[in-house]
């Protein structure tokens, strides 16, 4: 397993439109594995492995929640506005990482007030020890400026880990991964790794991705984790370690039946347990994706995590190696013929 990779993605902060460092990492990572590289107009990154097969489309996203600088107070204070939907009490004495428009960091404290009322943060600024506007401008931090959590990757025992960013760093890192894997197969597919921008504002990178890739399939692959860690009972389908989730709707996607059927089929051949599991809030690329041109068949596939949208979260190399295993076996399997019925051309579901 690649950690040092994986490292790199968590550490590199990235919030949607302010990617460019993620897409460096992958470039370095990634290039040595793919026959072409694009770009959509949002900033995207598609790596391509030709084939004369369908054209199957992998994404999963390269930002994460954060903060952007609004304005700087008369003392000194930087005032952020969040990027994403960063939990609530996760907004309050955190460590961060402001990233001039030169490339410049400093750190400073994250902090606001406890609005009772509305049960959520407000007054959000970043103290960077500074007792003016003028000392702050000095340092080059100026409204847009980007806003990370410091976090740094840290190793846990049985094979566990904590980072910021796996929503969707995990994602990012299975398809790195994935391609290694791919490049040494003799498959049908033509098949793109789209690394899209701005999911957490609005899954706005995948629409674009898509019409660059114009793929006859999609899979997606995003992170998740369950409201509570003491319940571990069928209602949470989100257990790090107890292996990949199959995602069958979120609020914009119904993962396509034939091709969760397939997913299964490659689970078994493979004796990895999922976890099937559905996202009563919130979406996934796969809501864009899905509705592209005249419509694709989608699956939505998930990676068990702890405390998302916060500093840190935690998960199981294990369940990030079984998903590489699951999708290069699905992979092998899509060939014109699977495609065709999961395209609706032959109204059958037994592939």
């Amino acid at each position: 397993m690649d950690k040092e990779f994986l490292k790199e993605l968590c550490e590199a902060g990235a919030v949607a439109s302010n990617e460019h460092r993620i897409r460096d990492v992958l470039r370095k990572n990634c290039m040595p594995y793919a026959q072409e590289l694009a770009y959509d107009g949002l900033g995207s990154i598609i790596f391509t492995q030709k084939g004369e097969g369908p054209s199957i489309l992998l994404a999963a996203h390269m930002d994460e929640v954060g903060f952007l600088v609004r304005s700087i107070s008369s003392q000194g204070m930087v005032m952020v506005l969040p990027v994403g939907n960063v939990r609530t009490f996760s907004r309050f004495m955190q460590e961060v990482t402001v990233t001039t428009a030169g490339s410049r960091e400093y750190k400073g404290i994250l902090n606001g007030v406890y609005d009772e009322d509305k049960k959520e943060a407000a007054g959000l600024y970043v103290d960077l020890g500074q007792d003016s506007l003028e000392e702050v401008l000095d340092l080059g931090v100026q409204p847009g400026d980007m806003v990370t959590f410091s976090s740094v990757f840290r190793e846990y025992e049985n094979g566990r880990f904590a980072a910021r960013a796996l929503d969707d760093r995990a994602g990012c890192w299975v398809m790195g991964e994935l391609m290694k894997r791919m490049a040494g197969n003799v498959h049908p597919n033509r098949i793109s790794y789209a690394f899209t921008s701005s999911e957490e504002v609005g899954t706005r990178g995948a629409k674009t991705a898509a019409r660059v890739v114009l793929p006859d399939i999609c899979i997606v692959l995003d992170a998740a984790c369950n409201g509570s860690e003491f319940v571990r009972d069928h209602t949470n389908n989100r257990q790090i370690g107890k292996g990949p989730m199959i995602v069958h709707y979120d609020k914009n996607v119904v993962s396509n039946r034939a091709m969760v059927e397939l997913v299964r089929r490659s689970a078994k051949e493979l004796d990895i347990h999922v976890q099937d599991d559905m996202f009563l809030n919130g979406g996934t690329d796969g809501g864009v994706l899905h509705q592209d041109g005249t419509g694709h068949p989608a699956v939505v596939l998930g990676i068990p995590t702890r405390y998302g949208h916060s500093p840190y979260s935690i998960a199981c190399y294990r369940d990030m190696e079984q998903m590489v295993d699951l999708l290069e076996c699905l992979l092998m399997k899509l060939d014109k013929e699977v495609c065709r019925q999961i395209g609706f051309e032959a109204e059958a579901y037994e592939v």
